[in-house]
């Protein structure tokens, strides 16, 4: 009981302040006249434009949070579907590379590139596939596109590829439909040439270019490309017939080597023999 009168003496003006300030809100709240009905009605307007103005504050932090929310959830949905997009065309891919090595009419060592030095006339790539997979020097490089170069060096578990972009490649061709022979070559760019054709051949616009049958490295049949334009070569005898290749260089991340092996005795005779600007491999 001292303890209660000890609290109501220290707390006595607060006390005090609380029952008349509750008294006079049950006045106001019971009586019926004009001056308190208006006091009446001045409170709650303002007690709900208070309250409206608190959370219209408090709506502007929710919407600010709610805003940064969508954005992180709209750019993880959207590398999501970039990282779908690109597995889809990686599988795609696949399985077109999976189809062309079953109806492939050579052994193939499917083979992914690591390395690249696309400089001009100088392209040339590395590749994860070496002695250990069978691979050796003069091996043709191909894709289900067509034809991307051959093997120039090798270690046991990579290899070096010389393009056809290469200013050195050199690689026996023939027209496809005609049956005309010609040595593709380098042009510039990612432009072929088809070389030594005659000026009176029967060559067009629109006709394949292929691997022919006299190539010591390159199997027979192997697309090479699509002939653009034909002009007037140099020194007038032959043609000028400028080939766009079909493989996209660009692009280009798994290839297959052919193991497809160069006969020696009959390259050692045609080395000794055939002048060495002559004639391609």
């Amino acid at each position: 009981m001292q303890t209660l009168l000890a609290f109501i003496r220290a707390f006595r003006e607060y006390i005090i302040l609380t029952l008349l300030a509750g008294l006079s809100i049950m006045l106001i709240a019971s009586s019926d006249s004009a001056p308190v009905q208006v006091l009446r009605s001045f409170s709650l307007v303002s007690l709900a434009s208070l309250q409206s103005s608190s959370n219209w504050i408090a709506s502007l932090f929710s919407s600010d949070q709610d805003a940064e929310a969508l954005r992180d959830v709209n750019v993880a949905l959207m590398e999501e579907v970039m990282q779908l997009r690109r597995l889809r065309q990686e599988n795609m891919e696949l399985r077109r590379k999976i189809g062309f090595r079953d109806r492939s009419n050579w052994p193939l060592v499917p083979s992914e590139i690591v390395g690249k030095n696309l400089s001009v006339g100088q392209n040339l790539i590395t590749l994860d596939a070496g002695e250990e997979d069978s691979v050796t020097v003069n091996m043709p490089v191909i894709s289900e596109q067509g034809l991307v170069g051959r093997i120039i060096a090798t270690t046991g578990k990579y290899s070096i590829a010389m393009l056809a972009l290469h200013r050195d490649f050199r690689a026996t061709a023939k027209v496809k439909r005609s049956r005309i022979d010609g040595i593709i070559a380098w042009l510039e760019g990612e432009q072929l040439l088809l070389k030594n054709v005659g000026k009176t051949a029967d060559v067009i616009p629109g006709d394949t270019v292929v691997t022919s049958e006299y190539s010591n490295i390159f199997p027979p049949e192997i697309m090479i490309g699509v002939i653009r334009s034909i002009g007037p070569g140099e020194g007038g005898h032959f043609s000028r017939i400028d080939v766009e290749p079909r493989v996209d260089f660009a692009s280009l991340e798994r290839v297959f080597v052919v193991r497809y092996r160069r006969n020696p005795i009959r390259a050692r005779l045609e080395d000794r023999v055939y002048p060495k600007d002559e004639v391609a491999p």
